[in-house]
C-alpha cells in the first residue's frame, strides 16, 4: 500500500515544493486549502510530474472539516501516513490597526487551524501512529510587532510541537517542526530545502523536533559568506530613536533570501551603543539590502541620530574541520 501525504493550507511555495518531493519518493499527496481553484492548478501542475494527487477544498478553521478532510483522503489514498500543517495569514499590520475581526480571522487560521489539524491527526492516526509536520517561522524567534498575527500563530505552533513530542512520541506518532527564517518564493531553492527538510524528519525518527532554515554553514558555503558587526553610537538624546529605527529592520531583513542572521544588542554598559550582528550569504546579498527601500530610509536618518560614523567590521564564518 503507498504511502500519501496530506497538506493543509497547500499553496504554490512551500506546499507545493513538499508535495513535489513526497511525491517523487512515490507518495500519493492531498491538498487542502479554501481556494479551489489554487488547489486544482497545484495538482494539474503535479500530475504532469507523474504525481498522483488530489484537492480537497475545506477550512481548517472549521474542527469538523478538518476531520472530514483527512477521513476523505484516507478513503482516496488507502492510507495517511503523514500530516504537514502549513496554512497561514501573512498580514503586515501591527496589533492596535487591527480591527477586532481581523484578529479574530487571523488566529483562527495561524493557531486554532493548527490545533485542529494536529488533533484530528492524532485522532486519525490512532494507535497506528504516523507523522505530523508544521511549518513554523522565524517570527517565532524574533518577534516583530508590524507581523504581529503571523507571529504569535509561528510562536504558538512552536510551543505546541514542543510541549507534545515527547507525549507523541509514546504514542507512536512523531510531531516535527521546521522554522523558516527566511523569505520563501514559489519554485525557488528555499521552497526546495524546506522540502527537503521536512521529508528528512518524515523519514528519519532521530531527526530533533525542530529544525531551523537557513542552517549552519557548510564547508563549502563558508568562503561566500560574510558576517558584519555593526557598532552604532546614538547621540545622547537619541538614544531610544536610534533603537526604535534599527528595531524596524529586524524583520524585513530577516525575509530577505540572503539574510542567515540579524539580531539587535545593546551595549551594557553604554546604553547609546547598538550592536547589529549580521550574517549574509554573500557580499552581493549584502549589497543588495543596502539597495532596500527599509534600509535607505534608516541611513538617511543617520546624521540625525549618530554621534560619529558607523563602525562596520567584516568577518568569514570558519565551520568547524570535518
Amino acid at each position: 500500500m503507498s504511502k500519501s501525504i496530506i497538506i493543509v493550507g497547500a499553496g504554490s511555495g512551500i506546499g507545493q515544493a513538499v508535495a513535489e518531493r513526497f511525491g517523487r519518493e512515490g507518495w500519493s499527496v492531498v491538498l487542502i486549502a479554501r481556494n479551489a481553484d489554487r488547489l486544482s492548478a497545484i495538482v494539474a501542475e503535479l500530475e504532469t510530474q507523474g504525481i498522483r494527487a488530489f484537492a480537497l477544498p475545506a477550512d481548517a478553521s472549521r474542527p469538523e472539516a478538518i476531520r472530514a478532510a483527512l477521513a476523505e483522503a484516507e478513503r482516496l489514498t488507502g492510507k495517511l501516513t503523514v500530516v504537514h500543517f502549513n496554512a497561514a495569514v501573512v498580514r503586515q499590520q501591527d496589533l492596535f490597526s487591527m480591527s477586532d475581526d481581523e484578529v479574530v480571522s487571523d488566529l483562527a487560521i495561524n493557531v486554532a487551524a493548527g490545533l485542529h489539524t494536529i488533533r484530528a491527526a492524532v485522532e486519525r492516526f490512532g494507535d497506528a501512529g504516523g507523522t505530523i509536520l508544521v511549518t513554523g517561522g522565524g517570527l517565532a524567534l524574533a518577534p516583530h510587532a508590524d507581523y504581529a498575527s503571523l507571529g504569535l500563530g509561528k510562536a504558538a505552533l512552536r510551543n505546541v510541537v514542543e510541549g507534545l513530542a515527547a507525549p507523541l512520541a509514546s504514542r507512536g506518532t512523531r510531531i516535527r517542526l521546521a522554522t523558516v527564517a527566511t523569505l520563501v518564493d514559489p519554485g525557488s531553492k528555499e521552497a526546495a530545502d524546506v522540502a527537503d527538510i521536512l521529508w528528512a524528519k518524515s523519514a528519519d525518527p532521530a531527526e530533533p523536533w525542530e529544525t531551523i532554515y537557513p542552517s549552519a554553514v557548510s564547508n563549502a558555503e563558508a568562503g561566500d559568506r560574510l558576517t558584519v558587526v555593526a557598532r552604532l553610537t546614538a547621540k545622547p538624546d537619541q538614544a531610544e530613536a536610534l533603537g526604535e529605527a534599527l528595531r524596524g529592520l529586524v524583520e524585513p531583513t530577516l525575509a530577505e533570501a540572503g539574510s542567515i542572521e540579524y539580531r539587535l544588542h545593546r551595549d551594557i554598559d553604554d546604553p547609546n551603543i547598538w550592536i547589529l550582528y549580521e550574517t549574509w550569504r554573500s557580499r552581493a546579498d549584502l549589497d543588495a539590502h543596502f539597495a532596500q527601500p527599509y534600509t535607505k530610509t534608516v541611513l538617511d536618518r543617520f546624521p540625525e541620530l549618530l554621534a560619529r560614523d558607523a563602525e562596520l567590521t567584516f568577518h568569514t564564518p570558519i565551520p568547524p574541520r570535518s
